[in-house]
């Protein structure tokens, strides 16, 4: 090659790349959010304190109505016991209680939805919510104080994003990478030092939470109990539902 065929050569073309969204959030976990809020502000707004107390008996979490240890249970409707341990996710005590929750579903809800998928998504974070009202039944089955949050979805989604978005040198992954990278198994997160972390800091701050307020959610101290519950499923499980195609060995 001369230096003519050099001067004459095409440049290279440098496509231009769009820059980044500033808010790139998965619309399945926007619009769980939305569902949240609009649940909160009927209850807020629209609903006398009265229904809103029935509204609590039907689908608030109450371990103590499946012996109905208490008076009010035989106001519950027929078999609210079997939707209980999932509808109470969708139910908040205040306005802070829904802003928090709703900033980690944000937080660890996107990497897991990204991954995951809509329909999936829902499954994991519905079977955390009932993993977490199992672990405080477990513990409290007679308690008649209403377990209320989504406490226990958002744990369940944090102990999922630990089978996956940290990387193997204690970082974290970049959103794009996450999506496509095959799930650690439970004994590789363990061994990876910012999961080992995150668990303990985690789980010894809901032992401490716990042994400080001794409780639940709804009378104003912490469903330590469904957080710890829904974690464990989540990091425990999340691999059954991963949708990524396993590889494949001859």
């Amino acid at each position: 090659m001369t230096q003519n065929d050099l001067d004459q050569a095409p440049e290279p073309v440098f496509r231009r790349q769009r820059p980044p969204p500033a808010f790139n959030v998965p619309g399945i976990v926007l619009g769980l959010i939305c569902v949240y809020i609009a649940v909160h502000a009927i209850r807020m707004f629209l609903l006398s304190p009265l229904d809103d107390s029935f509204v609590l008996v039907d689908f608030a979490f109450i371990p103590g109505c499946y012996q109905a240890v208490a008076e009010f249970c035989a106001y519950q409707r027929p078999g609210a016991g079997l939707w209980t341990p999932l509808t109470y996710s969708f139910l908040h005590g205040d306005w802070m209680h829904l802003g928090v929750n709703s900033v980690w579903l944000l937080a660890f809800g996107t990497p897991v939805a990204r991954r995951l998928g809509a329909v999936r998504f829902l499954l994991f974070s519905g079977c955390g919510a009932v993993a977490g009202a199992a672990v405080f039944y477990l513990l409290n089955p007679e308690i008649v104080a209403p377990v209320i949050g989504a406490s226990g979805v958002v744990s369940a989604l944090m102990g999922g994003a630990c089978r996956f978005a940290f990387g193997g040198a204690g970082g974290t992954m970049s959103p794009a990478i996450q999506a496509y990278l095959p799930v650690v198994s439970i004994r590789e997160a363990l061994s990876n030092r910012t999961v080992l972390i995150f668990v303990a800091v985690f789980f010894g701050t809901n032992l401490l939470i716990g042994s400080a307020a001794g409780g639940f959610l709804g009378g104003g101290t912490v469903a330590w109990e469904a957080h710890l519950g829904g974690f464990a499923f989540g990091f425990l499980l999340f691999s059954v539902f991963d949708r990524r195609a396993r590889p494949r060995t001859a």
